[in-house]
């Protein structure tokens, strides 16, 4: 009579077919095992600004004589821009954050709580604010976020200041999406700090620090412009002209009043500019 079992060997080969055909039957597929499956790391978060649209606080003295010409019309183009990082500090109308979700199955990503954390306050310098003006936003979720009060941004519904609600992103395993980030504060002082959202996934909840346009990604710094705020000074039609905006006595970028909106738009001469600055700080 022959053996049922010619050697230990062969049982054991048996046991460990049957043990990965046990695996394969609970779990799938050995690819579908190996899928990055979704975590709190699983965010993806990247600044995505146009560079072409920002704004800069720019010392009084700033020689804008030697502005570089530009050829974008009423916008700024690089050499611009190189030109006036020199000289002032960049401070962009908004922050535009790319989100992603890295895990390739799982749940979902739940992005909520932005806000600002570590936020110092302190006393500006007078500056002038000089604008690159922005001609036009792709869709994106749009937040607004007060330095000066609760430091919770919410988000703006159908972008209206009027029409606001908590703040909240799912994101499915691989999809992607947008932030728009308006940090908004009085005009009386500075404020530097970094921004932070809640990421959770199932019953797993963690923070993380959303990195920013700039030469330091990990925090902002929001110049405070002061009276001299009510002058906004732009790229114009040629070297030696400039397109100028100037608003009444009392402004403050914070939602002005009906009455305190600007004068049309015109041209100006750093001439005229300079003027009108040594007019503003001769105000109270």
């Amino acid at each position: 009579m022959s053996t049922a079992v010619k050697s230990p060997w062969f049982l054991l080969a048996g046991v460990v077919v049957a043990a990965l055909s046990l695996v394969v039957a609970i779990t799938g597929p050995a690819s579908e095992v190996s899928k990055n499956r979704t975590e709190v790391k699983s965010l993806v978060a990247e600044p995505v600004n146009s560079p072409s649209v920002t704004e800069f606080a720019l010392p009084l003295d700033t020689p804008l004589d030697q502005l570089p010409q530009t050829d974008a019309g009423f916008f700024c183009d690089t050499g611009m821009i190189e030109w006036l990082r020199r000289f002032g500090t960049e401070v962009p109308p908004y922050e535009q954050i790319s989100i992603r979700s890295a895990a390739e199955d799982g749940a979902m990503l739940v992005v909520d709580n932005l806000r600002a954390v570590d936020v110092n306050r302190y006393e500006p310098q007078p500056v002038m604010h000089f604008q690159c003006p922005d001609s036009g936003n792709a869709d994106t979720a749009i937040l607004e976020l007060r330095l000066d009060r609760d430091r919770v941004a919410r988000e703006l519904v159908n972008g209206s200041s009027d029409n606001i609600r908590p703040f909240a992103f799912n994101l499915e395993p691989g999809e992607q999406g947008n932030l728009e980030l308006r940090m908004w504060s009085d005009d009386t002082y500075s404020y530097s700090g970094r921004i932070v959202a809640d990421v959770t996934t199932g019953t797993t909840k963690g923070t993380v620090s959303l990195p920013l346009n700039g030469e330091d990604s990990t925090k902002f710094d929001r110049v405070g412009l002061g009276k001299y705020g009510r002058l906004v000074v732009a790229p114009g039609r040629t070297k030696t002209d400039f397109l100028c905006e100037l608003y009444p006595a009392g402004y403050s970028r914070w939602r002005p009043r009906d009455d305190e909106r600007a004068e049309d738009s015109f041209d100006c001469t750093l001439e005229k500019v300079r003027s009108l600055l040594a007019e503003i700080g001769g105000t109270s």
